[in-house]
């Protein structure tokens, strides 16, 4: 009963909110996924410099929001949330890269035809 009657402007999350660094975090976000969106549009790059590269601004992204707009650090009230953000990531990389893979050897693995050529050669 007592957590409801407590003031919720006394809570650490909302103690550490700040306009000025919300609406930074996001414009920088928004910058780093036009560089990305621009450099899909114009195919100028290399394959894989243009993975690299939209993988480089994903993290800018990803970075500047959990720093800016979710105020993410190694703080008592932040620490743990932090923590699991960083055991997240290569879940969220891994289920990210199966699913290309999945649907890279897509083709391969569901048609007929492909199959039987396979079976030809063995």
């Amino acid at each position: 009963m007592s957590a409801h009657e407590a003031d919720p402007l006394d809570h650490p999350e909302v103690r550490h909110a700040s306009p000025l660094a919300y609406v930074s975090g996001y414009l920088l976000s928004v910058i780093f996924m036009a560089i990305a969106l621009l450099l899909t549009l114009r195919h100028t790059m290399h394959y894989l410099n243009f993975i690299i590269a939209v993988s480089i601004l994903a993290g800018l992204a990803l970075l500047a929001q959990a720093l800016l707009m979710f105020r993410l650090d190694l703080s008592k009230s932040q620490q743990w949330k932090t923590f699991s953000l960083i055991l997240v990531l290569p879940l969220f990389v891994l289920s990210v890269g199966l699913t290309g893979w999945m649907f890279h050897t897509l083709y391969p693995r569901t048609m007929m035809h492909f199959m039987q050529v396979q079976g030809a050669d063995m």
